[in-house]
């Protein structure tokens, strides 16, 4: 079948919204046989009459999979909140530069000695957090089977998170493989039995089954640890510059209902989508979990009338802004996809906050530009220029490879600068002109795109049918890389010499299996892989 006669085969059948569960039947059942955890198989998904789905993607090839296919919900265009063409139209726009004073610069704290890595991980995995999951954990293997006698203590818990933590570090086919015989890690397989570890990992759990229909919240199930996790992470300082992007937590399953978002130009395509804050370093300090109506009554902050009424990738941002702790010191840097200028003038007026952004050409007003159709024509040579603005608000167009619409309350276009660019006339690179806009934009923007590529160079793996541990799995990751940003902060403070994120994460794992209990049985075959003596006989 041609593609145009299948789309339009496609329109013709009715889509049912599926919605993630809400109850422990619908979500908690473990990972397949396949993978060591469950034999159960998962029951058949209710959908949600009341939810809303507009405008929903069809997923790549649905004809070869002879399953029940979950169409994710769209995300919402910017329709609404955008300024008025008229108003617009009539903002006295000038063709001068802004000039704004520069922010101040980030000064780190210098500590008095330079901690050992499990104390930076401890800082944001508490005490409390562990206490809780534990509690948890116990109460759902009653849930299941109330003649259970699984019991998990805290030590467990440890031993069993340093055991993820180190296989993300050595990645086998398959979770069985660290204990066969062929096989065997010993740095796995001495600290806990197979069946000990697949016995942990089905009754894993965050939060009482009994309140889910309670709760409107759709990631009811592992909204704790994230509650309680972001809460330390913004008690650590923040730099002046800020970016807002989204990230992707890869999950390919069927068993999210629409949560699984798809976004086509991602590494991850398939996934939980989450809208994140980060220093200019990395760091991490807030989150916001999609999930479509309910997103913003489920975040932790709170939005006003006015910011109930804006569009939504505009209400993404302005639920970020909330949590700055100085927002009039601040930069925001985001993409094309949240950027306006009435978000900018928002974050300004109301918040003091200031917001660089790429922008797509009908979210900047009318200013008097020069076309990006006229842009894009051939004789317009690479480095061409145009920019105007209005009340302290740039928006510029440059030509590069393509061109670059850009909206700015923080950096003018002033001092110029060059880039190097090839030019296949001269067959070698040749300096054009680059406004200062385009180049702060550049180097300030990457804060959420070095997390991300952070946290996927060692994963946790931790596939399983119960689709959000999937989010605690990168939870987990995104912890130990906030630690290490902390970690080198403190080194460059104290002039050393950091560690590796590799060494790093491997001393955590370290520090967790040391909590294994003195009972176990230790193998005679792993005798020359332990760092430590063994008691002797007699």
């Amino acid at each position: 079948m041609f593609y145009g006669q299948r789309n339009a085969a496609l329109e013709t059948q009715e889509r049912v919204p599926w919605v993630a569960p809400d109850d422990a039947e619908g979500s908690d059942v473990d990972v397949s046989p396949l993978d060591i955890d469950s034999d159960d198989d998962d029951p058949t998904y209710v959908p949600d009459e009341g939810l809303t789905q507009d405008d929903a993607f069809d997923p790549p090839n649905s004809r070869a999979r002879k399953v029940n296919v979950v169409v994710p919900q769209a995300m919402p265009m910017e329709e609404e909140g955008e300024p008025n063409p008229k108003r617009s139209r009539a903002d006295e726009w000038k063709k001068e530069d802004i000039d704004i004073r520069a922010l101040p610069n980030f000064i780190h704290q210098k500590p008095d000695y330079l901690r050992e890595p499990y104390e930076y991980f401890s800082q944001f995995f508490t005490t409390e957090l562990r206490e809780h999951i534990v509690y948890q954990s116990n109460l759902y293997s009653r849930q299941k089977d109330v003649g259970s006698n699984f019991h998990m203590s805290e030590e467990d818990l440890m031993v069993f998170l340093g055991l993820i933590v180190y296989m993300g570090l050595v990645p086998l086919p398959s979770i069985v493989d660290f204990w066969a015989v062929k096989t065997r890690i010993p740095q796995v397989a001495d600290f806990m039995s197979r069946n000990r570890f697949k016995a942990i990992r089905s009754s894993l759990h965050f939060s009482d089954n009994d309140q889910a229909a309670a709760s409107q919240d759709r990631f009811f199930k592992v909204r704790v640890p994230f509650t309680k996790v972001t809460r330390e992470f913004l008690n650590v300082p923040e730099t002046p510059i800020h970016s807002i992007h989204e990230v992707m937590v890869a999950y390919k399953g069927t068993r999210a209902g629409n949560l699984r978002q798809y976004v086509a130009k991602k590494p991850d395509k398939w996934g939980f989508k989450l809208f994140c804050r980060s220093s200019v370093d990395g760091f991490v300090h807030d989150i916001l979990m999609y999930q479509g109506e309910t997103t913003f009554v489920s975040h932790h902050t709170m939005l006003s009338e006015e910011e109930k009424a804006m569009s939504v990738t505009s209400k993404f941002v302005v639920a970020l802004v909330n949590t700055i702790k100085d927002p009039r010191n601040s930069a925001v840097y985001a993409d094309n996809y949240f950027t306006s200028i009435g978000l900018a003038k928002y974050l300004r007026s109301q918040y003091g906050c200031r917001y660089v952004g790429t922008a797509r050409e009908n979210r900047v007003g009318h200013p008097p530009l020069t076309s990006v159709k006229e842009m894009n024509k051939k004789a317009t040579q690479r480095g061409t220029l145009d920019y105007v603005s209005s009340d302290g608000i740039l928006v510029a167009r440059w030509k590069d490879n393509s061109v670059v619409t850009i909206l700015s309350s923080d950096v003018g276009v002033e001092p110029m600068g060059t880039v190097e660019r090839y030019d296949r006339a001269a067959k070698k690179k040749v300096p054009i002109p680059c406004p200062s806009v385009i180049q702060m934009y550049n180097n300030r923007m990457g804060g959420i795109d070095k997390s991300d590529m952070l946290t996927h160079l060692y994963r946790t793996p931790f596939k399983a049918k119960r689709y959000y541990m999937r989010l605690f799995a990168y939870l987990l990751d995104l912890i130990i890389c906030n630690a290490w940003i902390l970690y080198k902060r403190d080194c460059l403070a104290l002039q050393e010499n950091p560690k590796p994120l590799k060494d790093f994460r491997l001393d955590i794992s370290n520090w967790l299996r040391s909590f294994k209990s003195s009972t176990f049985k230790i193998t005679r075959n792993s005798l020359g892989t332990r760092d430590f003596a063994l008691p002797r006989r007699g």
